[in-house]
C-alpha cells in the first residue's frame, strides 16, 4: 500500500486499522511509525502526514476500541443490563488489545466511540430517575472505574507469561502460607483469595454502584411523589 493514490489511499482510517490489528498482536510498538509502516507498506513518514503526532493518534486508536465496545452491547437491552454489557466489553476489548488499553484508559479521546459511550451511560442514567446533577456524577463515577480496571487489566496482559503465572501463583502459595498469628484475616480468607476471579471483581464493582444508584433514584422518586 502507498500514499500515491496508485493502489490503496492511505487515510487516518487505514492507519487506525493497521494500529488496532497489531495492538491485538500484543506488541509493544503498535503505534510507532516503524510498525505501521512495515503493516502498511508505507515509509513510516507517510503515517505522520495524516496525524500531527503520537498522542493524536494514541486517542484515535483508543477511540476506535470504545467503538468496538460499544458495538459489543446487544441492542433492545434495559439501562442496568446496556451498561453492565458496555463495562464488560470495555474490560474485554482493552485486554484484548493491551499496549494501547493501558495507555489510553487514563485519557480522554474526544472522538465518536466516546461521545457513543458516554450518551449511552447518560441515556441509561436518565431512564433510571436520576436527577441531572447525579445523571453526570455517576456517569462519570462508573466511566473511571471501569477504565480504571480495563487499564488495570490490560496492563496486567502485558506481562510476560511468567510474571503472570508467579503472580497467580501468589494468591495460592503466599497468601494461603501467610503466618495466622501475624496476618489472621489473611489466613481466615486465603482460600476465599486464591479463588476470586476477574469477573467476579468487576461484577462486584458494578452491583456496588447499583447500589449507590438505587438508593440516589428511589430517593428521587419519593421526593417526587411527596413534593
Amino acid at each position: 500500500m502507498v500514499d500515491d493514490g496508485s493502489r490503496t489511499r492511505l487515510t487516518p482510517e487505514v492507519i487506525v486499522d493497521a494500529a488496532v490489528r497489531i495492538a491485538a498482536r500484543g506488541r509493544p510498538d503498535g503505534l510507532t511509525g516503524r510498525a505501521l509502516g512495515e503493516e502498511l507498506g508505507v515509509d513510516r513518514s507517510a503515517v505522520w502526514r495524516h496525524f500531527a503526532d503520537k498522542d493524536a493518534l494514541l486517542r484515535a486508536v483508543g477511540d476506535r476500541l470504545l467503538t468496538m465496545a460499544h458495538e459489543r452491547v446487544p441492542a433492545g437491552l434495559g439501562p442496568k443490563q446496556r451498561m453492565e454489557h458496555l463495562a464488560g466489553a470495555v474490560v474485554a476489548v482493552f485486554t484484548e488489545h493491551p499496549h494501547v488499553g493501558a495507555a489510553v484508559a487514563p485519557r480522554t479521546t474526544r472522538g465518536p466511540g466516546e461521545f457513543a459511550l458516554v450518551e449511552m451511560m447518560l441515556t441509561a442514567l436518565d431512564e433510571l430517575g436520576l436527577e441531572p446533577a447525579d445523571v453526570v456524577r455517576y456517569q462519570r463515577m462508573l466511566a473511571e472505574s471501569v477504565l480504571s480496571y480495563a487499564g488495570m487489566r490490560a496492563g496486567y496482559a502485558m506481562l510476560p507469561d511468567k510474571l503472570r503465572a508467579g503472580d497467580e501463583r501468589a494468591w495460592a502459595h503466599e497468601y494461603v502460607g501467610a503466618d495466622p498469628a501475624r496476618y489472621p484475616a489473611i489466613a481466615a480468607h486465603a482460600p476465599a483469595l486464591a479463588e476470586l476471579s476477574p469477573d467476579l471483581v468487576l461484577d462486584t464493582l458494578i452491583e456496588a454502584f447499583w447500589t449507590a444508584v438505587d438508593a440516589k433514584a428511589n430517593a428521587a422518586a419519593t421526593r417526587e411523589r411527596t413534593g
